[in-house]
Order: C-alpha cells, then structure tokens, then sequence
C-alpha cells in the first residue's frame, strides 16, 4: 500500500475579464505552442462576436454551449472474452465539462470560416441552441452508449 500522501486537486486560476473558470479553462484548450495571450484574445473576440450575435451575456452563451455538449456517459472499451467491447461509463460532471470544452475548440477549428475567433464564436452560439459539431458529438456519444447498454445488458 502506497504511504505517500495523496495529492489533492490543482485549483485552477479564473480568468482576469470575466473571473471565471469555464472561460480560462476554454483559454487553456484554445492554447497552443505556449501563446496564451493570443489564446486570452482569441476566447475574448469569439465571446464578444457571440455577444453581438445574440443579444445575450457572453458568460450565459458560454454556460449553455458547455451546458449543451457536456456528456453523461462515454464508452470505454474493455477486454471481454478476448475481444474489446465499449462498454458505457458514467462520468463525473468535471470530467464531462473538460470533454464538452474539448469538444467545442475541436469542433470550432473543424469550420470554415475565417479566424479562429469567429470560428468559435459561431460554434458557441450553435452550442447554445442546441446545434453544431460540438452537440452532434456529444449525442453520437449518448447514442453509442445507449446501444452498447442494450448489448450488454
């Protein structure tokens, strides 16, 4: 048995804007090669065009996209009789919002507009309604859980 004391959980540090944690943890996603303040002014754009888009708060749009796309279960595969199965896992809610942010810079960076930040400004606002690539994600997920279920159970 391990006698080294176990780590606890990193706080993650909010945002300097909007001082909260779903906008930095998107900041963090959005990153690349170490520039994170072309990452801090890329979220704040695409926030800012989502804003004008909708007429809403850009934290309310933000809440609703990850609040669309974060699952409840994935699969996983596991070795059953010799051969992979994906069998379906709940998931913890942290763990679902760290996938649903995932999900949406890849599904933004997977359109064909021009610049990152309209990109993912329309890919927020899509989100919200219930529409995009990030949400077609997340029930292609449900969808392979709930037939996995019905097999193995």
């Amino acid at each position: 048995m391990a006698r080294k004391r176990i780590s606890g959980k990193r706080v993650q540090a909010l945002d300097p804007k909007y001082q909260n944690k779903n906008v930095q943890s998107l900041v963090n996603h959005v990153l690349k090669t170490g520039k994170k303040q072309l990452a801090y002014r890329l979220v704040y754009k695409s926030l800012e065009l989502a804003q004008m888009q909708t007429d809403q708060d850009a934290l309310e749009i933000l809440e609703e996209a990850i609040n669309q796309t974060t699952p409840s279960t994935v699969v996983k595969a596991r070795r059953i009789r010799g051969s992979a199965q994906q069998v379906p896992r709940d998931i913890k809610p942290e763990t679902g919002r760290a996938l649903a942010i995932r999900w949406l810079v890849a599904s933004a960076r997977a359109r064909n507009n021009l610049g990152m930040a309209n990109k993912l400004a329309n890919e927020l606002v899509d989100a919200s309604r219930g529409q995009g690539g990030a949400v077609r994600k997340r029930q292609e997920t449900h969808r392979m859980a709930e037939s996995n279920r019905q097999s193995a159970g």
